[in-house]
């Protein structure tokens, strides 16, 4: 790895480096969005909905697999590489990359022979058992190509990273419509498996670009699996209920109100994919950058510019609000005429939650995960009470209005509490000493 990679940290190569992942995550999001427009159009709302259920399944499993370890590694590759400490981060990459396929395959395992009691005895649709069952295994595909783009954000392998989410969208779009040639129709088993098989050939791609990284050492680095595990069990917990967050809604409405209401909401779910862009992009950029900060003014800096550049990034997408409901009856048809306003509320609250990104980047960078975490419990208990007591009433529009509030409360809470701490200087940094001391 060169030079170049680890320690250019110029503001125009942090500009250059976010227009490459957002541009590159916009052209992924591009080809996910005819995957998704193929698919929905050729299932019924009702199986849409149960195939936007096994693919929620799929992604919360690979969420739960990753034990939080995603966040950390970035942190501790950054932090190692920036005090010019190669091998100690090649570690990191190598102890993830075991844990993460050793839990992503156990998870597979326990979701495969639970799929029927879950299917039959939580949602009383055995027609979901078979979709679960392949969901099962996109857990370990999602699990891996998550943890591999994750280890080229922390080299500054960029370009890397967005090629292979093009390679892994053109699989999905690639899989579906052969499956439709073969099968001379498409069922929700099939698109289940396109986004369960794709993500498998990003990962081996990733391997063999960080090959030389990730080659195996007898001499094995305990005090630095001791340092991930401490921090991980709270980007674990931070990471787990945001993802359950994202997906509380489908869940619940599938539970109070059938999957005719997931379709239509999972619908308004996929097409407001545009926020999860913003934010991995901003995170992907941000985080290994900041994870190098030694100092108060360079936190101070972050934080003058950080909101500004996540609104400016999301405040142009407000145009869709207008026309929606043009464009969703246009690609989709009047069968998903009920998901336009619940792609409006989901599209302001995600606007909350890109803003917010940037506050998240700050807390985990100045090693307040914990923080993170009991924000992100408390956002899920209020959404799980919330749709429970508001689905009777407003049917598909209550998880997405419950987002928006809760998006915009977690916004405050964190902006007044990093601003405060660093107007205070209570900043906590790792050092360069505590860095070398773990190998």
């Amino acid at each position: 790895m060169t030079d170049s990679h680890i320690t250019d940290l110029a503001p125009s190569t942090l500009t250059k480096n976010l227009f490459t992942v957002f541009t590159g995550n916009i052209s992924a999001a591009a080809i996910g969005f005819l995957t998704i427009l193929i698919i929905s159009r050729m299932l019924t709302v009702n199986d849409f909905g149960l195939f936007n259920l096994a693919i929620s399944f799929m992604l919360i499993g690979s969420a739960v697999s990753a034990l939080g370890m995603q966040t950390p590694m970035v942190k501790f590759v950054s932090s190692y590489l920036a005090v010019q400490k190669t091998a100690e981060a090649n570690h990191v990459l190598k102890i993830t990359l075991a844990v993460r396929m050793i839990t992503g395959v156990l998870l597979a395992f326990i979701a495969f022979n639970t799929a029927e009691i879950i299917s039959t005895k939580v949602y009383n649709y055995p027609d979901l058992t078979p979709l679960l069952k392949v969901a099962s295994f996109g857990i370990i595909g999602v699990t891996i190509f998550n943890y591999m783009r994750s280890a080229l954000h922390a080299y500054h392998l960029f370009k890397w990273s967005v090629i292979l989410q093009i390679l892994v969208d053109i699989g999905k779009l690639s899989i579906t419509v052969v499956l439709i040639f073969l099968l001379g129709r498409l069922d929700a088993s099939a698109a289940v498996t396109a986004f369960a098989v794709a993500p498998i050939l990003g990962f081996f791609l990733g391997l063999w670009r960080l090959r030389n990284s990730l080659m195996l050492q007898k001499n094995a680095v305990f005090s630095i699996v001791g340092r991930l595990f401490s921090y991980s069990k709270w980007t674990f917990l931070a990471n787990a209920c945001n993802m359950a967050f994202r997906f509380t809604g489908i869940f619940m409405l599938a539970k109070m109100s059938g999957s005719e209401a997931v379709g239509t909401y999972g619908l308004a779910v996929n097409l407001t994919l545009i926020f999860p862009i913003v934010i991995s992009s901003l995170i992907a950029v941000l985080l290994p950058r900041v994870s190098r900060f030694r100092e108060i003014q360079q936190f101070k800096d972050y934080y003058k510019v950080s909101l500004i550049i996540s609104l400016c990034l999301g405040a142009p997408t407000i145009m869709f609000l207008f026309v929606s409901h043009k464009i969703i009856p246009f690609f989709f048809g009047l069968k998903y005429y009920d998901s336009i306003h619940v792609f409006n509320w989901l599209l302001l609250s995600a606007l909350m939650l890109a803003a917010n990104s940037t506050m998240r980047i700050a807390l985990y960078s100045t090693n307040k995960p914990n923080i993170v975490a009991a924000v992100n419990l408390l956002r899920l208990l209020g959404m799980v009470i919330g749709c429970y007591l508001l689905i009777p009433l407003l049917g598909t529009l209550a998880p997405a209005v419950l987002s928006l509030f809760l998006n915009a409360a977690v916004l405050i809470f964190n902006s007044r509490y990093v601003f405060s701490h660093i107007h205070s200087g209570d900043i906590e940094f790792i050092e360069e000493e505590e860095l070398i001391e773990t190998y």
